[in-house]
């Protein structure tokens, strides 16, 4: 024995060595696998962190989107003096020969309950959204025929909407907010939804039955008194393309330009059918040459 040492503990001595030996290499393969879990854990993260980013900006570029094409829709205004007096020049003209032909539609007879106001009064309810163009083209014979009952407060201005392929920008007026006083008839409107397609003015239940169920759910729907409906435009808007409310409330005095000659005919058959409704009052309204005309335009009609 020179080093001092039997075989025994030479054997001792390497076991130990080498039971070391895997001791630290079992301890670096361990320390390698956390930093490696640690490693892999990091870029796992930094990718979902990565997704996140991406579907956020996804989720925002798409909420972004919606806001610019859905829009606001052209804005609303206070009727201007000119768009109001010409409505009331508009409202005191007649033709003794009124042309209907540009009349569509056109008006149909209802066979349901008379709509009356709470006091009484025969009703005419208009039920209509602002971005809608062939709700634009109607208002204009409506509120001219309605001047010949009674009198608007309030009136707004504006254009249906840009992107309806209809009639674009058609230039209207709008019955939001606005009032009405006559000492013959009730005048309701509804403006469902404003220029941009969102809710606007609500529809009551009964509202809605009669909207859907005589209207069909379409934009204009004019029940006048429960004994004819208006259900879709009354004319074309076309016919004042490129016009502004201004325009439109100036040629409407002329009953020989094209948009005064289709406004007054329309506004003539609305008249007709008011005078029926409230028993032909007041009589220089419902006698004059127009309403008569409109009248038997409207029998016609019915045969």
């Amino acid at each position: 024995m020179a080093d001092g040492r039997d075989d025994k503990g030479r054997t001792s001595t390497k076991y130990a060595a080498k039971k070391a030996a895997s001791e630290r290499i079992a301890a670096q393969r361990i320390a390698q696998q956390r930093a490696d879990r640690k490693r892999n854990l990091l870029m796992a993260g930094g990718g979902v962190l990565a997704v996140i980013v991406v579907i956020g900006g996804i989720v925002f570029a798409g909420l972004s989107t919606k806001k610019s094409t859905t829009g606001a829709g052209n804005p609303v205004v206070a009727a201007s003096s000119t768009v109001t007096s010409g409505l009331v020049a508009a409202s005191k003209l007649t033709s003794a020969q009124p042309d209907f032909s540009s009349v569509t539609g056109p008006p149909s007879q209802l066979n349901s309950a008379p709509l009356t106001g709470s006091d009484g009064k025969p009703e005419v309810l208009y039920v209509g959204a602002e971005y809608c163009p062939y709700c634009g083209v109607t208002r204009w014979p409506l509120t001219v025929a309605l001047s010949r009952f009674g009198t608007f407060s309030n009136l707004k201005t504006t254009k249906s909407s840009a992107s309806d392929t209809a009639g674009p920008n058609t230039p209207t007026l709008s019955f939001r907010g606005a009032s009405y006083t006559s000492q013959y008839i009730d005048f309701v409107s509804v403006e469902n939804e404003d220029g941009a397609q969102k809710p606007l003015e609500q529809l009551t239940s009964a509202q809605t039955s009669l909207f859907t169920n005589y209207g069909k759910g379409a934009y204009p729907f004019i029940d006048f008194a429960g004994k004819w409906m208006q259900s879709g435009a009354s004319s074309t808007p076309a016919t004042l393309a490129g016009m502004s409310p201004e325009d439109v409330a100036n040629a409407i005095t002329n009953v020989t330009s094209k948009p005064g000659a289709m406004v007054a005919a329309g506004a003539d058959v609305f008249t007709a059918i008011i005078c029926q409704a409230d028993g032909g009052k007041p009589a220089d309204v419902c006698t004059s040459a127009g309403s008569v005309a409109a009248t038997a335009a409207l029998t016609s009609l019915t045969k």
